[in-house]
C-alpha cells in the first residue's frame, strides 16, 4: 500500500528536478536566442526574395530560369527552390515586378511593358489593382498623366 507521505515526497522531488532542468533549459535558450533571431531574419529575407523571383519569372517566362532553380535546389539540402504556378501570380504582382525596376513609370508605359512580356491587361484592371494594393503602390498625377512607384 502506497502512503500519501511517499507521494508527497515524490512530488516534491519531481518538482525540484523539473525546476533544476528548467533553469538549465532557460539558460541554454538565452544563449541560442541571437542565433534563432538571425535564422528567422534570414528566413524572412529569403521569403521576400523568393516571392520577388517568382514575380520576375512570371513576367519573363519560366523557361529562362529553369536551370537556376535546379542549381538553387542542388545547393540547398532542404530543396527550397522557387515553386509557383505562373497563373497564381496576380496582375498586381506582375506590375510590382516591373515597377521594382524603375523609380516610377507612367501607367500607360506599365501597360505597354506588360504587353511586351506577353501579359495583356486592360487599363481598368490595372487601375483596380493599383486601388486594391495601395500598401504596395503609390500613384501620382502630373499634367493628366498618372505615374506609379512602389511605396518605400
Amino acid at each position: 500500500m502506497i502512503r500519501f507521505a511517499d507521494i508527497k515526497e515524490r512530488l516534491a522531488q519531481q518538482y525540484d528536478a523539473d525546476y533544476d532542468y528548467l533553469e538549465k533549459n532557460f539558460a541554454e535558450q538565452n544563449k541560442l536566442l541571437s542565433q534563432v533571431r538571425r535564422f528567422h531574419d534570414l528566413e524572412r529575407e529569403a521569403k521576400v526574395r523568393r516571392e520577388r523571383a517568382a514575380r520576375i519569372i512570371a513576367v519573363l517566362g519560366e523557361q529562362k530560369f529553369s536551370d537556376r532553380d535546379d542549381d538553387l535546389k542542388r545547393k540547398r539540402s532542404s530543396e527550397k527552390g522557387i515553386y509557383f504556378d505562373s497563373e497564381d501570380i496576380p496582375l498586381w504582382g506582375l506590375m510590382a515586378a516591373i515597377v521594382e525596376q524603375v523609380p516610377e513609370i507612367q501607367v500607360i508605359d506599365l501597360q505597354a511593358a506588360l504587353e511586351y512580356f506577353g501579359r495583356k491587361a486592360s487599363r481598368q484592371a490595372m487601375e483596380s489593382a493599383l486601388a486594391s494594393h495601395k500598401e504596395t503602390f503609390e500613384t501620382k498625377t502630373r499634367n493628366r498623366e498618372k505615374f506609379v512607384s512602389l511605396k518605400r
